[in-house]
């Protein structure tokens, strides 16, 4: 019995280190800032986008009236055609005249990309392939390893030319040949057991930039380079990349990964940040929202309530808790 309460007392001591111990972003002057509320809220979001209640979408750009059907979220859109998905396989791919096209996949889909008349997908079990809806069926299907835990932020395929770049769940990249169904190249932009999910791809010129949440790189013709960090949020802005580490650093990148400037916010946990125009944005977990310029050597705190739910920022809007704020119309001094 002794021991029993010895262990118990042990384990509340270290429960209670473990929590006293806990270190938050603490700035030393914010401002004030208050939200419009949006009438909605958001109850899904993905790389791209993010689902409101009432079935309208919001993508990177704009807020779009597409009416989703019950059960299915907004995966990606292409040319004005959206990708949606439900829980049980089913896909719909959708514009504002309603549903398009449809079809169901062995397992829920959560990833994928419009390139013409197919939609390069990635399911929730690792398996990824090619759906032609002019033949109604899979016409190039694989598999990755099994992923245990992934970063909800999935990316999606990305195309290149006449090649598709597809990020698994497991941390890789796969490049295919649309003409043939070859598979050109694979690659590994980490190795992590778990949450190891690219969470980030795109393009800057001809340098591939793709990040997991333990790792950037770097692919162009000159080669590969690797920024060895853990990543909250990807975002490029021009001829850079900016990163955001779990750390609270906030990294100014060229295609290289080599550090143009950078900014530390001393034990800051970001939920979400985007890179407008003239301005970056980042949101710490307990609801201070940074502004800063892009050379991050001007910065502006403000106190927003904690942030209880899913964020998002579309077109210079961020979006949370059904709540709206503007952020280009915040400053940086």
């Amino acid at each position: 019995m002794l021991k029993k309460m010895l262990l118990a007392s042990t384990l509340a001591t270290t429960l209670f280190i473990g929590c006293s111990n806990k270190q938050y972003y603490e700035p030393l002057s914010t401002s004030s800032l208050s939200s419009t509320s949006m009438g909605d809220e958001l109850i899904h979001y993905s790389r791209d986008g993010a689902t409101l209640a009432s079935g309208k979408v919001l993508t990177k750009k704009q807020m779009v009236n597409l009416k989703l059907e019950k059960g299915f979220y907004f995966i990606n859109n292409t040319n004005n055609v959206a990708i949606t998905a439900d829980l049980q396989g089913n896909c719909q791919i959708v514009t504002q005249k309603g549903v398009v096209n449809a079809t169901k996949f062995s397992a829920p889909l959560v990833a994928g990309t419009i390139i013409g008349k197919q939609l390069v997908y990635v399911l929730q079990n690792n398996h990824y392939g090619v759906y032609d809806f002019s033949q109604k069926k899979i016409v190039y299907s694989n598999n990755s390893n099994k992923a245990f835990a992934i970063d909800s932020r999935i990316a999606n395929p990305l195309p290149v030319d006449n090649l598709v770049v597809i990020p698994t769940l497991d941390g890789k990249l796969t490049i295919l040949d649309l003409t043939t169904f070859k598979t050109a190249k694979e690659i590994y932009v980490s190795t992590e057991t778990s949450l190891n999910n690219i969470i980030f791809l795109n393009k800057v010129n001809n340098t591939l930039i793709a990040a997991t949440p333990n790792k950037v790189l770097s692919i162009s013709a000159s080669g590969k380079k690797e920024l060895d960090t853990s990543v909250s949020e990807v975002a490029i802005e021009g001829q850079y990349v900016f990163v955001f580490a779990k750390d609270g650093r906030i990294l100014k990148l060229n295609d290289a990964l080599s550090i143009v400037s950078e900014k530390k916010f001393k034990f800051a946990h970001f939920s979400v940040a985007s890179v407008g125009k003239e301005k970056v944005y980042a949101l710490d977990k307990q609801g201070y929202l940074i502004v800063a310029n892009h050379s991050l050597s001007k910065h502006k705190v403000y106190n927003l309530s904690e942030i209880n739910s899913y964020a998002f920022v579309s077109n210079e809007t961020l979006y949370f808790d059904g709540e709206s704020i503007n952020l280009n119309s915040l400053s940086y001094e």
